[in-house]
C-alpha cells in the first residue's frame, strides 16, 4: 500500500542531505510551472477581472420592447443581469438544434438570425469534445420528436400552446422507450442520438446526421415505416433513412435483440414519460417542446435544497460558485423569465450561486425555475443585438482604437523607416525616397481585405470572428413575435 508519510520523510530527508540539488530541482520545477501558466492562463484579463469587481456604475433600466414583452437589465459592481419577461399571448416560442442537426454547434447570434428570431436565449447542456461535439447531454424535444433522452431525472421545461397562449410547465422527468417485437416482448432503448456505450440499445434518427457514426463492433438494424428493412450484423455508420431511424446496439442486448427479429418484420416504438410530480404523464406527452437544463431551482415557490442539486447531478462546484447564469421562470399567470446574469465586461467570468439565483426569482415574483447552460455560454440576444454584455464605448480615451501608446523620444513608425533609409544608403537618388514613405505608410483596409484573401494553404479567405459572438452553443430557446 502506498504510504504518503513515508514519501514524505524520505523527500525531507533528500533536501536536508543535497541542498544545492534540491535547490536546483525546484528552480527548475518553478521555471516550467511558469512557462505553463503563461501558456495556459490569460494574465490579459487579469486587469478586467479587476476593473469588473471595482466598477462603481449601478443603474436598473426597464423597457417596454413591445406589447407584452419587457426588458429589465440591472448593472450592480460589475455583474450584470438582463430580464426578458414575456407574457403568455405576446410571442411563439420554440427550441432550435445548431446547424439543424443532432451534432454541431454555432453561435446564438447565427441562430437567431437564421431563424428571424426576435429574441434567443442559449439552451442545455452538450458535449464539448470529441465526435459527438454539440451533442445534446439531457432532454431536448422539437415538433414532438425526441432529440435527445432526460439526463439523470434532471428538471425540463416544456412549451405548448393552447387557444394562442404558451403554456409551459417545468419538473423533473424520465424518459422510458421501449422497443417493441413482433413477439410482444419489448426491449429497453438505452439512449438516442447519442455515442452507443457498451452493452446498449440506441436509436438513430434523421435528425441526428447523415449516418450513425458507429463503431463496426456491433449491429445495425434499419427500420423504414415500422418494418425491419436490413440487419447488418459487425457493421457500423450505417446511414439514416429520411423515413425511419436505425437501432444500433453492442455487447450483450447484441444477441437479444437479433435473436428476435428478422428482415419484414413489424417493430414500434413505445414511449412513456415519467414526471417527478405523480399524475402529470399524459400532460407531459402534449407538450410538443421540451428542453432540459438544471438543476431545479423553485417549485411552487419553494427553491430547492443544494442536496436536491447534487441528486441531479451538480456537485458543490457548480451550485455554490459565482458562474454565468442562464435560467428560466414562469409566474402563476404564466408569464415567462428569461434570465441571464454575467459579467458587465466581455470574457471576464462572473455571476451568482444557484442558492442566490432562486432568491432572486422569488423576489422577482416567479413560482417555478430551472437553470440552463451557463459559463461561457450565457447569452441573451434581442433584436439581433447581444445584451449579456456591456459594450466598449471606443470614444473613451482609453479605448484601443483610439489610442496607441509610442514610447518618449521614438518617432512614428512610418517616419522611424524613412530616415533609417536615407540614412542607410547614402548613394541613392533623392527621387527614390517618395516610393520608400509610400512602402511605410499604412496600408489601407481594402488592400489588407485583398491580402487577407490568400492564406498558408492558398486560395482560402481569412474571415476574422465577428466580436460579442459568445461560445458555439448546441440548442437555444428563440422567441418570435406574431404576426
Amino acid at each position: 500500500m502506498f504510504d504518503i508519510t513515508y514519501l514524505g520523510r524520505r523527500c525531507f530527508g533528500f533536501i536536508k542531505r543535497y541542498p544545492r540539488i534540491s535547490t536546483a530541482v525546484s528552480l527548475l520545477a518553478v521555471f516550467c510551472l511558469g512557462i505553463w501558466a503563461g501558456r495556459v492562463l490569460q494574465f490579459s484579463k487579469i486587469t478586467d477581472y479587476f476593473r469588473s469587481y471595482t466598477d462603481p456604475e449601478m443603474s436598473d433600466v426597464t423597457k417596454s420592447v413591445v406589447d407584452g414583452i419587457t426588458h429589465r437589465q440591472i448593472l450592480d459592481n460589475g455583474v450584470l443581469t438582463n430580464i426578458l419577461t414575456i407574457s403568455p399571448d405576446a410571442a411563439e416560442i420554440r427550441p432550435y438544434r445548431a446547424l439543424s442537426a443532432g451534432i454541431g454547434t454555432e453561435s446564438l447570434m447565427s441562430l437567431a438570425q437564421r431563424h428571424k428570431a426576435f429574441a434567443a436565449i442559449n439552451g442545455g447542456f452538450f458535449e464539448m469534445v470529441g465526435t459527438f461535439r454539440g451533442e445534446s447531454v439531457g432532454a431536448l424535444k422539437i415538433d414532438g420528436e425526441w432529440l435527445s433522452e432526460p439526463e439523470q431525472g434532471r428538471a425540463v421545461i416544456g412549451f405548448r400552446t393552447v387557444d394562442g397562449k404558451i403554456e409551459s410547465y417545468i419538473d423533473r422527468i424520465a424518459l422510458r422507450q421501449e422497443l417493441v417485437l413482433p413477439s410482444g416482448e419489448t426491449l429497453v432503448i438505452d439512449g438516442m442520438n447519442r455515442n452507443r456505450g457498451r452493452n446498449e440499445l440506441i436509436i438513430y434518427r434523421p435528425r441526428f446526421h447523415v449516418v450513425t457514426l458507429t463503431t463496426p463492433d456491433g449491429a445495425e438494424v434499419v427500420v423504414r415505416n415500422g418494418e425491419v428493412t436490413n440487419i447488418h450484423n459487425g457493421q457500423g455508420s450505417l446511414r439514416i433513412p429520411a423515413d425511419g431511424y436505425v437501432l444500433s446496439v453492442s455487447g450483450r442486448k447484441r444477441g437479444e435483440l437479433l435473436s428476435h427479429i428478422a428482415a419484414g418484420d413489424a417493430v414500434q416504438i413505445r414511449e412513456t414519460i415519467i414526471p417527478e410530480r405523480v399524475g402529470d404523464s399524459n400532460l407531459w406527452s402534449s407538450f410538443v417542446h421540451i428542453i432540459g437544463g438544471g438543476p431545479l431551482l423553485l417549485r411552487d415557490k419553494t427553491a430547492s435544497s443544494t442536496e436536491a442539486y447534487e441528486r441531479e447531478g451538480f456537485d458543490q462546484a457548480f451550485h455554490s460558485f459565482w458562474h454565468p447564469r442562464t435560467a428560466i421562470g414562469k409566474k402563476a399567470d404564466g408569464t415567462l423569465l428569461f434570465v441571464t446574469i454575467t459579467a458587465a465586461e466581455a470574457g471576464v467570468r462572473r455571476g451568482v450561486m444557484l442558492p442566490r439565483l432562486a432568491e432572486l426569482f422569488l423576489e422577482w415574483g416567479a413560482t417555478d425555475a430551472l437553470n440552463l447552460d451557463g459559463g461561457n455560454s450565457s447569452m441573451l440576444v434581442i433584436q439581433d443585438k447581444v445584451v449579456s454584455v456591456k459594450p466598449k464605448d471606443s470614444t473613451k480615451p482609453g479605448s484601443e482604437d483610439q489610442l496607441k501608446r509610442i514610447p518618449r523620444g521614438r518617432p512614428p513608425p512610418g517616419k522611424a523607416q524613412v530616415q533609417r533609409a536615407s540614412r542607410d544608403r547614402p548613394g541613392r537618388a533623392s527621387g527614390d525616397q517618395p516610393e520608400q514613405a509610400l512602402r511605410s505608410k499604412p496600408i489601407p483596409e481594402k488592400a489588407r481585405a485583398a491580402r487577407n484573401t490568400k492564406g498558408a494553404r492558398g486560395n482560402r479567405r481569412i474571415r476574422p470572428m465577428p466580436q460579442q459572438q459568445g461560445r458555439a452553443i448546441a440548442d437555444a430557446i428563440l422567441i418570435f413575435l406574431k404576426s
